[in-house]
Protein backbone atom coordinates (compact mmCIF):
# COMPACT_ATOMS: atom_id res chain seq x y z
CA UNK A 1 0.00 0.00 0.00
CA UNK A 2 1.00 3.67 -0.91
CA UNK A 3 0.18 6.64 0.94
CA UNK A 4 0.79 10.50 0.09
CA UNK A 5 0.96 13.02 3.28
CA UNK A 6 1.07 16.83 1.83
CA UNK A 7 2.37 19.01 4.68
CA UNK A 8 4.24 22.56 3.58
CA UNK A 9 5.49 24.46 6.41
CA UNK A 10 8.03 25.42 8.53
CA UNK A 11 10.16 23.26 10.81
CA UNK A 12 8.46 22.86 13.97
CA UNK A 13 5.20 22.69 11.43
CA UNK A 14 6.91 19.43 10.01
CA UNK A 15 7.89 17.69 12.86
CA UNK A 16 4.22 17.64 14.38
CA UNK A 17 3.07 15.10 11.93
CA UNK A 18 5.98 13.03 12.39
CA UNK A 19 3.71 10.62 14.43
CA UNK A 20 0.93 10.39 11.44
CA UNK A 21 3.95 8.98 9.45
CA UNK A 22 5.00 6.80 11.94
CA UNK A 23 1.79 5.24 12.35
CA UNK A 24 0.84 4.92 8.93
CA UNK A 25 4.30 3.36 8.16
CA UNK A 26 3.46 0.14 11.09
CA UNK A 27 0.26 -0.11 9.38
CA UNK A 28 2.25 -1.46 6.43
CA UNK A 29 2.30 1.91 3.76
CA UNK A 30 5.13 3.04 2.06
CA UNK A 31 5.01 6.52 2.75
CA UNK A 32 5.48 9.66 0.75
CA UNK A 33 5.77 13.19 2.13
CA UNK A 34 4.69 16.14 -0.46
CA UNK A 35 6.44 18.79 1.55
CA UNK A 36 9.89 20.99 2.30
CA UNK A 37 12.21 17.93 2.09
CA UNK A 38 14.83 19.24 4.05
CA UNK A 39 12.04 19.24 7.06
CA UNK A 40 11.38 15.55 6.89
CA UNK A 41 15.05 14.14 6.02
CA UNK A 42 14.63 13.36 9.66
CA UNK A 43 11.72 11.08 8.87
CA UNK A 44 13.21 9.20 6.69
CA UNK A 45 16.13 8.51 8.75
CA UNK A 46 13.50 6.95 11.20
CA UNK A 47 11.95 5.03 8.64
CA UNK A 48 9.08 6.82 8.86
CA UNK A 49 8.54 7.39 5.14
CA UNK A 50 10.46 6.63 1.94
CA UNK A 51 10.76 9.74 0.38
CA UNK A 52 10.12 12.92 0.54
CA UNK A 53 9.06 15.38 -2.71
CA UNK A 54 8.76 19.15 -3.52
CA UNK A 55 6.16 19.02 -6.19
CA UNK A 56 2.98 17.03 -6.86
CA UNK A 57 3.78 13.26 -7.75
CA UNK A 58 2.45 11.18 -10.76
CA UNK A 59 2.22 8.24 -8.78
CA UNK A 60 -1.28 6.58 -7.71
CA UNK A 61 -1.79 6.46 -3.65
CA UNK A 62 -4.12 4.15 -1.79
CA UNK A 63 -4.50 6.63 0.78
CA UNK A 64 -3.67 10.78 0.59
CA UNK A 65 -3.84 13.35 3.83
CA UNK A 66 -3.38 16.39 2.74
CA UNK A 67 -3.18 18.81 6.26
CA UNK A 68 -3.67 22.37 4.14
CA UNK A 69 -6.66 25.34 4.34
CA UNK A 70 -6.07 25.59 0.32
CA UNK A 71 -8.73 23.33 -0.73
CA UNK A 72 -7.49 24.06 -4.28
CA UNK A 73 -4.40 21.33 -3.48
CA UNK A 74 -7.33 18.59 -3.28
CA UNK A 75 -8.46 19.37 -7.22
CA UNK A 76 -6.96 16.13 -8.14
CA UNK A 77 -7.79 13.95 -5.21
CA UNK A 78 -9.95 11.07 -5.43
CA UNK A 79 -12.23 9.48 -2.80
CA UNK A 80 -9.37 8.23 -0.86
CA UNK A 81 -8.13 11.43 0.15
CA UNK A 82 -8.42 12.91 3.96
CA UNK A 83 -8.23 16.92 3.87
CA UNK A 84 -7.36 18.51 7.53
CA UNK A 85 -7.56 22.12 8.28
CA UNK A 86 -3.98 22.92 10.32
CA UNK A 87 -4.70 24.91 12.57
CA UNK A 88 -7.40 23.68 15.39
CA UNK A 89 -10.39 25.47 16.36
CA UNK A 90 -10.47 24.02 19.49
CA UNK A 91 -7.63 24.14 22.76
CA UNK A 92 -6.71 20.81 22.47
CA UNK A 93 -3.36 19.69 21.81
CA UNK A 94 -2.43 20.00 17.71
CA UNK A 95 -1.14 16.17 17.81
CA UNK A 96 -3.81 14.54 19.56
CA UNK A 97 -5.85 16.95 16.84
CA UNK A 98 -4.07 15.25 13.92
CA UNK A 99 -4.86 11.94 14.83
CA UNK A 100 -8.30 12.17 15.69
CA UNK A 101 -8.77 13.67 12.25
CA UNK A 102 -7.13 10.81 10.64
CA UNK A 103 -8.73 8.15 12.89
CA UNK A 104 -5.55 7.15 14.67
CA UNK A 105 -6.48 8.35 18.55
CA UNK A 106 -5.44 5.46 19.85
CA UNK A 107 -2.94 4.63 18.28
CA UNK A 108 1.50 4.43 19.89
CA UNK A 109 3.70 6.83 18.55
CA UNK A 110 7.48 7.38 19.20
CA UNK A 111 7.66 10.18 21.99
CA UNK A 112 11.43 10.20 21.42
CA UNK A 113 12.67 10.98 17.94
CA UNK A 114 14.11 7.21 16.83
CA UNK A 115 17.47 8.63 15.39
CA UNK A 116 20.87 8.25 16.82
CA UNK A 117 24.09 9.84 16.23
CA UNK A 118 27.62 9.14 16.36
CA UNK A 119 28.51 12.44 18.34
CA UNK A 120 29.05 12.16 22.08
CA UNK A 121 27.86 14.25 24.91
CA UNK A 122 29.50 17.64 25.64
CA UNK A 123 29.74 17.65 29.72
CA UNK A 124 27.58 20.43 30.45
CA UNK A 125 26.72 22.09 27.30
CA UNK A 126 23.89 24.04 27.20
CA UNK A 127 22.45 25.33 24.11
CA UNK A 128 20.70 28.54 23.57
CA UNK A 129 18.27 29.55 20.49
CA UNK A 130 17.59 33.15 20.61
CA UNK A 131 15.03 33.66 18.24
CA UNK A 132 11.80 32.18 16.52
CA UNK A 133 9.98 32.41 13.31
CA UNK A 134 8.43 35.60 14.49
CA UNK A 135 10.08 38.50 16.10
CA UNK A 136 6.74 38.69 18.20
CA UNK A 137 7.57 35.97 20.31
CA UNK A 138 11.15 36.94 20.95
CA UNK A 139 12.12 38.57 24.55
CA UNK A 140 14.66 41.42 24.67
CA UNK A 141 18.23 40.44 23.99
CA UNK A 142 19.39 41.53 27.82
CA UNK A 143 17.42 38.69 28.86
CA UNK A 144 19.68 36.52 26.95
CA UNK A 145 23.25 37.75 28.64
CA UNK A 146 21.36 37.69 32.34
CA UNK A 147 20.57 34.31 31.12
CA UNK A 148 23.99 33.25 30.19
CA UNK A 149 25.93 34.95 33.65
CA UNK A 150 23.51 32.59 35.34
CA UNK A 151 24.09 28.93 32.97
CA UNK A 152 27.59 30.18 33.49
CA UNK A 153 27.54 30.34 37.41
CA UNK A 154 26.06 27.06 37.78
CA UNK A 155 29.19 25.61 35.59
CA UNK A 156 27.91 25.19 31.65
CA UNK A 157 29.51 26.47 28.76
CA UNK A 158 27.26 28.18 26.40
CA UNK A 159 26.59 27.63 22.31
CA UNK A 160 24.26 30.05 21.01
CA UNK A 161 22.85 28.16 17.88
CA UNK A 162 21.67 30.79 15.19
CA UNK A 163 19.36 30.07 11.68
CA UNK A 164 17.86 32.03 9.19
CA UNK A 165 15.92 33.83 11.49
CA UNK A 166 18.53 34.89 13.68
CA UNK A 167 21.14 35.89 11.30
CA UNK A 168 21.62 39.35 12.51
CA UNK A 169 22.78 37.85 16.15
CA UNK A 170 25.66 36.38 14.86
CA UNK A 171 27.38 39.58 15.92
CA UNK A 172 25.88 39.70 19.25
CA UNK A 173 26.77 36.36 20.29
CA UNK A 174 30.27 35.08 19.71
CA UNK A 175 29.70 31.95 21.10
CA UNK A 176 27.31 31.13 18.23
CA UNK A 177 27.13 28.87 15.63
CA UNK A 178 25.18 28.42 12.30
CA UNK A 179 23.61 25.96 10.92
CA UNK A 180 20.26 25.70 8.62
CA UNK A 181 20.28 22.10 7.42
CA UNK A 182 18.24 20.36 10.55
CA UNK A 183 19.81 17.13 10.39
CA UNK A 184 22.92 19.08 11.82
CA UNK A 185 20.90 20.57 13.91
CA UNK A 186 19.76 17.94 15.37
CA UNK A 187 23.12 16.13 15.71
CA UNK A 188 24.32 19.21 17.31
CA UNK A 189 21.54 18.92 19.58
CA UNK A 190 22.20 16.04 20.76
CA UNK A 191 25.31 16.79 22.24
CA UNK A 192 23.89 19.04 24.77
CA UNK A 193 23.00 18.46 28.87
CA UNK A 194 19.93 21.13 28.58
CA UNK A 195 18.83 22.95 25.39
CA UNK A 196 16.80 26.67 26.10
CA UNK A 197 14.88 28.24 23.47
CA UNK A 198 11.71 29.96 22.38
CA UNK A 199 8.23 28.58 20.47
CA UNK A 200 10.32 27.81 17.41
CA UNK A 201 10.73 24.74 15.20
CA UNK A 202 14.69 24.07 16.66
CA UNK A 203 12.87 23.93 20.14
CA UNK A 204 10.60 21.30 18.84
CA UNK A 205 13.18 18.95 17.29
CA UNK A 206 15.36 19.56 20.55
CA UNK A 207 12.46 18.35 22.88
CA UNK A 208 11.58 15.40 20.51
CA UNK A 209 15.12 14.41 20.19
CA UNK A 210 14.82 13.93 24.11
CA UNK A 211 17.23 16.57 25.50
CA UNK A 212 16.11 18.28 28.67
CA UNK A 213 14.39 21.63 27.30
CA UNK A 214 13.71 24.86 28.39
CA UNK A 215 10.97 26.38 26.20
CA UNK A 216 9.42 30.09 26.39
CA UNK A 217 5.74 30.25 25.57
CA UNK A 218 5.39 33.77 25.48
CA UNK A 219 2.47 35.35 23.35
CA UNK A 220 1.54 31.56 21.56
CA UNK A 221 -0.59 29.01 23.03
CA UNK A 222 1.53 25.98 24.64
CA UNK A 223 -1.96 23.83 25.60
CA UNK A 224 -2.17 23.58 21.48
CA UNK A 225 1.34 24.13 20.16
CA UNK A 226 3.86 22.27 22.62
CA UNK A 227 6.05 20.13 21.29
CA UNK A 228 6.35 15.99 21.33
CA UNK A 229 8.81 14.73 24.16
CA UNK A 230 8.88 13.88 27.70
CA UNK A 231 11.50 15.91 28.83
CA UNK A 232 10.46 19.32 28.02
CA UNK A 233 9.14 22.01 30.43
CA UNK A 234 7.41 25.11 29.74
CA UNK A 235 7.74 28.84 30.66
CA UNK A 236 4.46 30.78 30.47
CA UNK A 237 3.46 33.68 32.19
CA UNK A 238 -0.08 32.43 33.78
CA UNK A 239 -1.72 36.01 34.34
CA UNK A 240 -2.69 36.52 30.66
CA UNK A 241 -4.07 34.32 28.18
CA UNK A 242 -1.91 33.73 24.51
CA UNK A 243 -2.58 36.41 22.25
CA UNK A 244 -0.28 35.63 19.31
CA UNK A 245 -0.37 37.08 16.66
CA UNK A 246 -2.23 40.50 17.75
CA UNK A 247 0.76 40.68 20.31
CA UNK A 248 -0.10 43.25 23.23
CA UNK A 249 2.18 46.37 23.66
CA UNK A 250 2.99 45.50 27.01
CA UNK A 251 4.34 41.58 26.67
CA UNK A 252 4.48 40.37 30.25
CA UNK A 253 5.16 37.47 29.52
CA UNK A 254 8.56 38.14 27.49
CA UNK A 255 9.70 40.40 30.38
CA UNK A 256 13.51 39.38 31.17
CA UNK A 257 13.33 39.46 35.06
CA UNK A 258 10.14 37.33 35.18
CA UNK A 259 11.57 35.08 32.58
CA UNK A 260 14.58 34.82 34.00
CA UNK A 261 13.21 34.21 37.86
CA UNK A 262 11.15 31.09 35.93
CA UNK A 263 14.15 29.43 34.96
CA UNK A 264 15.94 30.09 37.85
CA UNK A 265 13.29 28.60 40.36
CA UNK A 266 13.51 25.10 38.28
CA UNK A 267 14.90 22.09 40.03
CA UNK A 268 16.77 20.77 37.31
CA UNK A 269 20.42 21.69 37.65
CA UNK A 270 23.08 20.40 38.59
CA UNK A 271 26.77 21.96 39.01
CA UNK A 272 29.02 21.17 36.95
Amino acid sequence: MKALVYRMGGLGDSLLIYPILEILNKKGYDVTVWGNPEYFRLAEISGFCIKTVFYEPKEQYDLKIFFSKNREILKNSQNNSIYINPIPTQQTWIVDYYLEKVGFNNERYSKILPVSFSESKHNNLCIVHPGSGSKKKNPDLIFFFELEKFLKELGFDILYLLGPAETEFAEVFKNSVYIENPVEIAKLLSKANLYIGLDSGISHLSSYLGIPSIIIFGPTEPQVWHPIGENFMIIRYESCSACFPDVCKERKCLEPEFLLNKIKSLQIYQKA
